[in-house]
This record gives structure tokens, sequence and C-alpha cells, in this order.
């Protein structure tokens, strides 16, 4: 804001050119900005000794200087949308807006907004840095921005900041901790020197307006006359002089009545002459003696004596005062006083005259707002009244001192509250006057609370931080130590959390972040949020990770418990907007003594358990010690997944499914394989379940599914004709749904860019494929993840002639229910039920269970896992239609797929011959 006044067409003597809405109503021209500097310096006592002392009270040591220069460094590569946010937060608003006139205006202040805030970190605070501070708060105060807005500023950089602060220092929480301390300390510093010029600034204005009033009221021009007893004028003021056009060398020594005509002036000059006695006031019509024109004026008569001895000739003193310029002044003085008022009325502070007796003579409106009394309510009491110990006996009467303190305000309802205050007199006729020029400091207070509110809390759910949560475990973990207690620390993280986020929009990403902290909170004791010392403790670490500490616990089951109340508490779905949202997480947990004895530590070990839940699917997980060996290996492999796609790494496997009644090939079901180039052909069990958790498999499923496509093409070219099976992940079928799902009551949206439908419909016209040759396998979980989204989806992909097989059935939840209602045609039954069923007495009543329901419900059986006669003569046996394993062929290159039909007929002799 100081750019404002500098904006401003400067003087020839270095003075500055007010708006004229600033100077409205001021007095005398405003000193320039330097010397106001100055001033303020000097009044408030700020030498390099003061600073220092500022500092050491908020313990800003050289470490925080070091803190700062590396945060300094660290936000060299900032991008411009920080300052460019922090202005367009400033321009959402009526108070800050009206002091940026222009766009070209705007882009200066934004360059010189971001040399401000660098100087914040830069590590130089010296005098030139705190003389750079006071002089941004005298132009602040100088253009009329109050200090709430100055405050909250503050707040809009910190709040911005400290998001950027985390990033490059999250992994460093300590390093976190300790620089934003740093921060916040040399921005207390910072704020201390900008509420001091404001409060040294109102203190000088009030000052200057009185001394301006005092000027007005001081030289009201009477004109004065002095006569000798013959009525011969011996002097006469400049006034008098002037209201009658003389000079003093006419009126010098001339009769009066030779000079002014005033018809009964020279009986009532006789009269006092002779009674002593004055006449006050008393109207006459006057003018020049040689002239027509005449004058009302009130004159006041009264006899003098220049010596006390009695043959001293008396005189006579005429106070001649012209009516209409009475009038005139009359009113200029009350304009005066208007405008002193006005200025007053206007203040930020509260401003508090007290009379000679100590009774309030005069109380503002900020006054009013402060201490609840209304101004007729508050005159003519002690000043006792608002403030108890005011303070006034400090005032140092000879200097004329003003000093600043703070003492408690006592308002109308009897609550106190803090004030910070300076007290200045000034000695009239009836003895001495004290001027009180007041702050509420509750709003300095709460800004404070909400500075250390905002370092400790995470500003979307309002839960304890990393920071918070961080310190509270060490006391914790101390406690525990001496009390001889198990602690637990469970580390959450969303699951599909990035998938919603990047869906559904980054609005409903954080409502739904908000609704997960209202349920996690709802599963401690007492749901206390806020973690009193001592109790259970949920904090948020940033993005989807979730932490949370358990205290006194009895046995390792309790940590368990808790998890698993957390996520029974997350199955029921989440309403956003008009979306239905499931939301689970996966939780590691750590045990205090027994996996770590310090919080960094601890939280560690809770944050690699979560990975081994994640990646397992296991919901929760206990920290193992062999989990710090997985890390860097599945670090590892992850980069060279997110690589294998691009680098054609990736390729299909096609194994047949067999009829047994006929022996024919009736189809092939496509399996992922991936050709690694240093550790050759890598399992799907170790590199499909990654591919699902980081969202890799929805590029590699499209992928598959074109590639199976394209295969389909060129095997019908040749004269194979067999349909192909290509396996849906969870990840893949909730992403490519959730983007379909954009109305109300589970109704797709027809979104031709998105969708699984869609995508289907787009791969298959774009490679030419009829979807009859196309089947789509998914499992039971994913439909029973969100059966109304599943039936909707799978019913558009049956009306195009797709064929649906339910995968690995069995395993999941096994529903008749979801079997009536969606449009499957094959289930296939999965290899751990098959393996044992010549074996095993359940699996085979499983099997043949199965085969039977199936069949009842008109739906086709292929079994997997097949790899034994015995197995291939069970299933026959039970009518199973069709079969798929190793017994025929293991998982084939596309290539081998055309010699199938040589093999059918080695494969058994007993069977008619397989054909396709």
């Amino acid at each position: 804001m100081e750019e404002i006044l500098r904006k401003q067409a400067s003087k020839p003597d270095g003075g500055f050119v007010s708006p004229s809405w600033l100077m409205a109503a001021r007095p005398e021209k405003m000193k320039p900005l330097n010397e106001a500097v100055e001033a303020v310096v000097r009044a408030l006592g700020i030498d390099e000794a003061a600073v220092v002392r500022r500092k050491v009270f908020l313990e800003f040591t050289d470490d925080d200087v070091a803190r700062l220069r590396t945060l300094h460094e660290a936000l060299q590569t900032r991008t411009p949308d920080f300052v460019d946010a922090f202005y367009t937060h400033l321009l959402s608003h009526e108070e800050t807006r009206r002091f940026i006139p222009d766009a070209q205006f705007l882009d200066h202040l934004k360059h010189t907004q971001a040399i401000y805030f660098s100087s914040l970190t830069a590590g130089d605070y010296g005098q030139d840095y705190i003389h750079h501070r006071l002089r941004v708060g005298v132009a602040h105060q100088r253009v009329g921005l109050a200090p709430e807005w100055y405050l909250g500023a503050y707040s809009k950089y910190l709040a911005g900041l400290f998001p950027e602060i985390w990033q490059r220092l999250g992994e460093d929480p300590t390093a976190f901790m300790a620089t934003c301390q740093a921060l916040i300390k040399i921005v207390l510093l910072d704020m201390g020197l900008a509420i001091d010029t404001y409060i040294q600034a109102d203190q000088q204005t009030i000052l200057t307006l009185k001394e301006y009033a005092d000027i007005v009221f001081a030289n009201i021009p009477d004109g004065l006359v002095v006569l000798s007893s013959n009525l011969t004028v011996l002097s006469a003021n400049r006034a008098f002089l002037k209201r009658f056009e003389l000079t003093e060398e006419a009126a010098h020594g001339s009769y009066l009545l030779d000079v002014i005509a005033a018809d009964g002036l020279r009986g009532r000059a006789l009269e006092v002459l002779a009674t002593g006695i004055a006449q006050h006031d008393v109207p006459f019509s006057m003018g020049l003696a040689d002239g027509s024109e005449r004058i009302p004026m009130s004159v006041t008569l009264t006899g003098i004596h220049l010596a006390e001895e009695e043959e001293e000739e008396a005189r006579l003193l005429l106070i001649v005062e012209d009516l209409a310029e009475e009038e005139k002044l009359r009113a200029t003085a009350l304009e005066s006083e208007r405008r002193f008022r006005d200025l007053a009325e206007t203040a930020h502070d509260g401003i508090i005259m007290t009379d000679p007796e100590g009774k309030i003579a005069y109380f503002n409106q900020a006054a009013e707002r402060m201490f609840g009394y209304r101004r007729n309510q508050a005159l003519e009491r002690p000043i006792e009244t608002v403030l108890p110990e005011p303070l006034s006996s400090q005032l140092d009467e000879g200097l004329q001192r003003r000093l600043v303190w703070e003492t408690q305000g006592h308002r109308r309802d009897g609550t106190m509250f803090m004030v910070e205050g300076s007290s200045s007199f000034f000695k009239g006729t009836e003895g001495s006057f004290i001027t009180y020029v007041l702050r509420d400091l509750t709003e300095r207070k709460q800004f404070e609370h909400q500075l250390m509110h905002l370092a400790h809390h995470d500003s979307l759910t309002n839960l304890p931080n990393r920071k918070f949560f961080r310190e509270r475990l060490g006391i914790s973990l101390n406690e525990a130590a001496l009390n001889g207690e198990q602690l637990a620390v469970l580390f959450l993280d969303l699951d599909r959390f990035k998938l919603i986020n990047d869906t559904l929009g980054h609005t409903v990403g954080d409502k739904l972040l908000l609704l997960v902290a209202e349920r996690l909170a709802g599963c401690f004791r007492r749901g206390d949020v806020l973690a009193r010392l001592g109790d259970d403790m949920l904090a948020r670490l940033g993005g989807d990770e979730f932490v949370v500490m358990l205290r006194g616990l009895s046995e390792m089951q309790d940590a368990a418990l808790v998890a698993q109340k957390i996520q029974d508490a997350l199955a029921q779905p989440f309403q956003l907007e008009e979306h239905e949202v499931f939301a689970s997480a996966s939780i590691g947990i750590a045990l205090y003594p027994s996996d770590a004895i310090d919080a960094d530590s601890l939280i560690r070990c809770a944050d690699g358990a979560m990975y081994q839940a994640k990646e397992q699917g296991l919901g929760y997980q206990f920290y193992r010690p062999e989990l710090e060996q997985l890390s860097p290996e599945r670090l590892t492999l992850e980069n060279s997944l997110r690589k294998a796609l691009e680098r054609d790494e990736l390729l299909l496997h096609y194994q047949p499914k067999v009829d047994l009644a006929s022996g024919a090939v009736i189809g092939l079901e496509a399996l992922l394989r991936w050709a690694h180039p240093t550790k050759g052909m890598i399992p799907p069990d170790q590199f499909i379940p990654l591919a699902e958790e980081t969202g890799l498999i929805v590029p590699i499923g499209e992928w598959v599914l074109r590639t199976a496509c394209l295969q389909i093409r060129d095997w019908q070219q040749q004269g194979v004709l067999l349909p192909v099976a290509v396996n849906l992940s969870a990840r893949q079928f909730r992403h490519l749904s959730t983007t379909s799902e954009t109305g109300r009551g589970g109704h797709l949206a027809k979104r031709p860019e998105h969708g699984l439908v869609e995508t289907i419909e787009r791969v298959l016209e774009e490679t030419g494929i009829d979807p009859s040759w196309l089947e789509l396998e998914i499992t039971e979980s994913i439909l029973m993840q969100s059966l109304s989204m599943a039936a909707n989806v799978l019913q558009a992909l049956s009306a195009k002639g797709m064929r649906i097989f339910i995968d690995d059935f069995g395993t999941g939840y096994s529903s008749l229910s979801y079997l009536k209602r969606l449009p499957i045609d094959t289930i296939k039954i999965d290899k751990s039920f098959v393996g044992d069923i010549t074996t095993d007495q359940d699996d085979a009543a499983i099997v043949a269970a199965i085969i039977a329901m199936a069949h009842s419900l008109r739906l086709k059986v292929v079994a997997e896992g097949v790899e034994t006669q015995e197995q291939f003569d069970f299933l026959l046996e039970r009518g199973c239609d069709a079969m798929q394993g190793y017994f025929y062929s293991k998982p084939l290159p596309a290539e081998e797929i055309p010699l199938l039909g040589q093999k059918a007929h080695k494969f058994n002799s007993g069977l008619p011959s397989l054909k396709f």
C-alpha cells in the first residue's frame, strides 16, 4: 500500500500531493513519508536495542534466521501464482479493492509485494528492514487501510505459504515445524511494528487536530481600540483598522468620533469612565465619520489602568465585534469543531477525554463500541468506570509526555478485556485535561490465537496437523514410558481418493475428506478430535492421509478393534452432491514399545504397514520388521511398471476354454504378462495388484482391451474364429464407471469421451470387431462395491452383444440376488475349489452345487484350473459346460493359437475331436 502514496505526484519540497478523498477535512499538509517514519522512530524509541529486545521476547534466534534463509532459497522456485492468488483475494473485498485503481498499478503492486514477501525470509533483519516495515505501516495508515484488513492480509499470506513450506519440507517434520515457527516469529515482529505505527499515527493526528482547533479559537478577529479619558485613540489593532479601512496614522491621536460615527457611543464611554463599571455587548450602528455606510456592531466598553497609582489617567478599552463577521466566524468555528469531531469519530481507536475532576468529558463512537456505553451514558462518569486502572498517575506533566501501556477495560456488561492505551494531557484555565487513546486488543489476541491454531491444525478439516500430532505423540510416549503403558499409531490412507478427486473434482474431493474426518472422529473415545492431552488423538497429515494415536491399550487386539471400527464406519456410502461414493481405507498399525520407541519411527512403521495393507488388500495390517525390506523393492517395481507400457514390455498370452462335452475350443481368455528387460517374466500376482493400487491398471486395461481386439481381427483374417475374454479389474471398472455416473438415481449420463461402455464401444469401432466376439470377465467384489451402478453398466454392455462372465465365483459373496438381477451369461468356478474336488468332499460338494445352481438359473459354467484327467471326468459327470487349465493348455503366445487344431486331435482319444 505504500505504493499508493508513492504513485501520487511529488511536490518540489519532497512532500506528496494526496488524493482528494484522503485530504478531506485535513488541517495541514501531511509530512513527507520519510519524515513521518523518523518521527515514529523517535516517539516510540525504536532503536537497535529496542529491536533486539523485541526479538529476544519473540525468541527469534540466529537459528531462526538460518531457517528462514534456507526457506528463502527454497521459495525462489515458487510460481507467480502465489502472488496472483494473494491479489485475487484482495480484489474480492471492497475494503481492499478500492486501493487498487487500475490494472497497470495492480501489476506494479504485485512486483513490489513479491519483493516485500521475499524480504520476510531473506534473513536480513537489521535497522534498514525495521525502517522499511515502519514505512509500510505509515503508508497503510495514511491511505486509510483499517488494521483488520492489514492483519487479514498477513493471514492470507501465511495460509498460502504454509502449504508451500510443506511441499518443500514435508519429508522432514522437524524442519517443517521449526521453519513455520521462525516464519510466525518474524511475521509477529512485522505486525508489532505495523500496529505501533498505527497507534503513533493516530495519536499524532489527534494532537495535530487539537493544535489546529486552538489556533482557530485563539485568532477570532475582534477589533480592539484603546482610548484616553478624552476619547482620543491611543492604539487600535489590525482587525479594527482593517474593518474600517483606516491607517494607523489616521487613527492614532485622533478623537474617536472624528474617525468613527456611532450614535450614543460617546455617552456610554463617558459613563464607563465615570463609574468604572464595564458595559458588555452594547449594540451600535457604526461606520466612518465621513461616510454614510453603517454596520451593526457589538461593543464591549471597559476601563483599564496601566498602573496602580491613583493619579494614572484612566483609559478605555473598546472591543468591537462585527456582528456579520461574528456570524461568519461562528460558522467557521462550528465547522472546524465539526471537522475535528468527524475525524475523531471516525478514528479506529477509542478516544476518551476527562476533565480536571477525572470525569469523562468526551467519548467517541469507537469508545462506544468498545465499552458498550452510549455517549450520554458515559459522560460525567469517573474514568474508572471503563478503565479501573487508567494509569493517569504515570503522566509526566512537566514534559507532557504520552505513555503507552496495557491495562484491562471494563465493558458495560461486566466483561473485562485487554486494552492498549496512551495518555496525554493539556492544561486549561480550569485545570488539567487528560486524553486517552485506546485500542481493543481482543482482535489482536484472537489473530495471534488464529495464527497459533493455523500452525497446528489442518485448514480443511480443522483436525490437528502433522506438527501438532508429532508434538503430542512425543509427549504421550514420554508419559507411556513413565507409566509402563502401551500405545498405538494407526496410519490411514484412503483407497481410490485420487480417482475420486480427479473424476469428480477437487471440491467434491474436499467434501469427501470432511465427511471422512467426521466419521473418523466418531470412532474414538469421547469423539474429542482436538485431542486433549492424555486422550486418543486424530490428525490429518495431508492429502488423504490420516493418523490416529491410541493410548492405554491393554493388548494389541484393542488397536485391531479400532481399525475394524474405522473400516465399518467407512463402509457406508458417502453422498457427495448427486454422487454416491464408497471410500475405504488401508490402515497400518505400529505399537509402542514393541515396534518403535520414538515418534518419527513409530509413524514411519505405521506408514510401512499401511502400504502392505494396501498392496495385499487386507484392510489393516500390523507392522512387521520385514516390511522395511519391501519398500525399496516395491518402489523400484512401481517405477519400472510405469515405464513398461511405453517400452512395449507388456504382452498378452491366451488360454483356451474347452467345451467338456464336445472337446471343442470355444474361446480364449487374454492374460497379461510382463517381460521385464532384466528380471525376465514377472508373475502377474506381483505386478497386477501394484498396478491396481497406483491406478496404472486403467491405461494398462485399455491397452489390453485394444490389443485383444486387434488380435481377434488378425486371427479372423487367418480363419480362426474364437471369442476372447478380457478381465476388467476393480480399479478399472470403478474409474471408468464413475466417470459415466453423473446423473441422479444411478443413471448414466451420456459422455462419449468417458465411461466403460463408451471406451469399449470406441475400441470395437476403431478395430472393426463385432461385439459378439468380445467377452468380459469381472469378479464378484466389483459387483458388490456398487451393485446399482454395475447393473446399469453391464446391461448396456450386454445389450450391445457382449457376454458377461463372473470370474473366481465362490470366493466372494456368491449371492443369488445379483445373479438374478444382472445380465450374466457364464460363471467361472475358482481353481481353489477345482484343485481338490477328487480328494476333498467339501470342495466336491461346493462345485457340484455351483453347477446345479447355475444351470437352474440358465447360466453356463466354466471350471478354472483343471489339471488332471480325474478332475476332467468329475466335471464332465456333473454336467459342467466347459473347462480351462493346464490339462488342455497353458496360456499361449498369440502366434501359437492357430496351431491348437493340431493339438486337439492328440488331446484325448476318448473324446470327440477337439475343434474350433
